[in-house]
Formats: structure tokens, C-alpha cells, sequence
């Protein structure tokens, strides 16, 4: 019997769906270097060429966010039949924020996304990461089931749901479809790796998201290890020292504009700040960041006056 060419059946499927008005949801699972990914991306790969002959546009429809999703779901962008990949969004979300933002995601699909007849693709280690809420909306769930790196080919065991909607049980069915004029059951699929393109566009837009969420992490870090520094340096000050730091460390101000804002001797404030080095902060560096800060701004005023 004559294989079916790559991607066929799915674009039976989900275009079957699009006639009836329909939209689908398919989580595509599997451990991290399994192919899902990549699968995700071919997917949509063949299913844009089949449906609109053009490439399907990863940087706007591959989403490393919740937020970002809904954003797009959200646009005037989306047009009927195009799809859209949630690729990994619990790996930048601990378990419970995700579980919270997804189950926000799947009451908004519930409210409006039926309407709109498009396709959404999660990408998941597992399926169990979608609360059973979502996973009762689903459509479709690939397990990927291995890689021949030889042939670049991964293997996906394609699941289809049956909702019993009086009992409200789940079915999890091979595909059956018509081949030669017969009707037979598809238990694999079998989808090669993405072009070369739209690899690059991938690697490069999960990179930069990597980054990103590294830079956030780090800022949030220093962040809590300075209040930290902050909260443990203050509770040793005395009144005087708290109002002298409030003043020169956190508002900005000069040892001068200090004291006279609280109405005391230069010498008090200038001494409050020597305690308050000898308690572990670097107080003339702080002092210096902002007198350098305040001449640079003096300067370009000059100059703009001047101009």
C-alpha cells in the first residue's frame, strides 16, 4: 500500500475542522531532544504551504509566552486557518504560576477562540501540565516517539479525543482515514525537520528569548540582594543615620541639600555619613555616582540654553 505523503493526514483533519467552523487545540509531548519542537514547527511548515502556498511566519507565530499568545490571539493578525506554537512556556514559569496563566488562556478559548477558527499547538514535556480542564478541550495529542537521525525524521504517535459529553470521559483514538480507497488506522506519523530557514528563525528567536529571561532573572537578583543589603545595614542605624541615608543613599540628595532639608549642622550630616560607611556602605562612591549624575545634567542644560 502506498505511504501517504508527510503532513497529509493532519491537513485532512484540520482542515475538515476549518470547513465545519471549528478551531484545534493538539499538545505535541515529549523529553527535551525528542523532536517536538521542531515536529511543531513542520507542522505548521506543510500545513501553510497546502493551505495559504507561503512560509509559515515563525517570529510572530511561534510564542515563548502565555502573554505573548494572547497577544496575538488578541490581534487583528490572525486569519482563519493560520496556527499558532505555545512552545515551552512552563520552562520560564514555576508549575503554579503556569497552571494559573494556562488555565487564564483556556477561559479566554473557551469565551471567543471557537469563533475565530484557528489552530493552537502546545509544545510540553508532558501532557499532565495542562490541568485536566485543558486537557479535556484538547483535540489531538502527539507523543513523539523517537528520531532517526539518519533519515532527520521523528516519529510521532498521533492521538485524536473522543469526549463523551453525558459522562464526560476522554477517548484517546488513532486516526482513521481513507488510503487507496480503504480506510485505515494511522499509528504513526512521520514528519522530517523543518528548512534550513525556518530552523534559523527558531533558533534565533528562542536564543534571544533565553537571553532575555536571563537578563530579567539577573536584574531581579541584584535587585533582592541589594534590598536585602539595604534592609540589613538599616536596621543598625541610628534615627539621624536612617534620615541621612533616605536622603543622600535613596532620594539623591547632597550632604548639603540634606541638611538643609532637615534643618541640621553640615558637620552632623557629614558625620552621620562616616557611620554609616563604617556599617558597610560605600557611601562616597554613592556620593560621587551622584554628583556626577547632577554635573552632567547641569551640563546639558548649558548647553541646550547656550544653543
Amino acid at each position: 500500500m502506498k505511504a501517504l505523503e508527510e503532513g497529509i493526514a493532519f491537513n485532512r483533519w484540520l482542515e475538515n475542522r476549518f470547513k465545519k467552523n471549528k478551531n484545534g487545540l493538539l499538545a505535541v509531548t515529549g523529553m527535551t531532544g525528542s523532536g517536538k519542537s521542531y515536529t511543531s514547527i513542520r507542522i505548521c511548515e506543510l500545513w501553510y504551504q497546502y493551505k495559504f502556498q507561503k512560509p509559515f511566519p515563525v517570529e510572530t507565530h511561534v510564542c515563548f509566552s502565555v502573554g505573548e499568545l494572547m497577544k496575538m490571539l488578541s490581534s487583528d493578525k490572525m486569519k482563519k486557518g493560520e496556527i499558532l506554537i505555545l512552545e515551552e512556556a512552563g520552562t520560564s514559569l514555576n508549575s503554579l504560576d503556569y497552571q494559573n496563566k494556562v488555565s487564564k488562556l483556556f477561559s479566554f478559548i473557551l469565551q471567543s477562540f471557537r469563533s475565530m477558527n484557528v489552530d493552537l499547538i502546545f509544545t510540553l514535556p508532558v501532557l499532565t501540565m495542562l490541568n485536566k480542564s485543558a486537557r479535556l478541550l484538547l483535540h489531538a495529542h502527539f507523543v513523539t516517539a523517537g528520531i532517526d537521525y539518519y533519515l532527520e525524521t521523528a516519529k510521532i504517535k498521533p492521538l485524536f479525543h473522543q469526549l463523551n459529553q453525558e459522562k464526560g470521559k476522554s477517548y484517546w483514538k488513532f486516526m482513521r482515514t481513507k488510503v487507496n480507497g480503504r480506510i485505515v488506522t494511522l499509528e504513526r506519523f512521520n514528519y522530517k525537520i523543518p528548512s534550513k530557514d525556518l530552523r534559523v528563525l527558531y533558533e534565533n528567536k528562542k536564543k534571544k528569548f533565553v537571553y532575555d529571561l536571563a537578563e530579567d532573572f539577573s536584574r531581579q537578583l541584584d535587585e533582592m540582594e541589594r534590598d536585602n543589603r539595604r534592609k540589613m545595614a538599616r536596621e543598625d542605624l541610628s534615627p539621624v543615620e536612617q534620615e541621612v541615608f533616605e536622603d543622600v543613599i535613596e532620594k539623591g540628595l547632597t550632604p548639603i541639600q540634606s541638611s538643609e532639608l532637615r534643618g541640621r549642622y553640615k558637620a552632623g550630616t557629614y558625620d552621620a555619613l562616616q557611620r554609616i560607611k563604617k556599617k558597610g556602605f560605600p557611601v562616597e562612591k554613592w556620593i560621587k555616582y551622584r554628583e556626577s549624575k547632577s554635573a552632567k545634567r547641569l551640563a546639558i542644560e548649558k548647553a541646550k540654553i547656550g544653543a
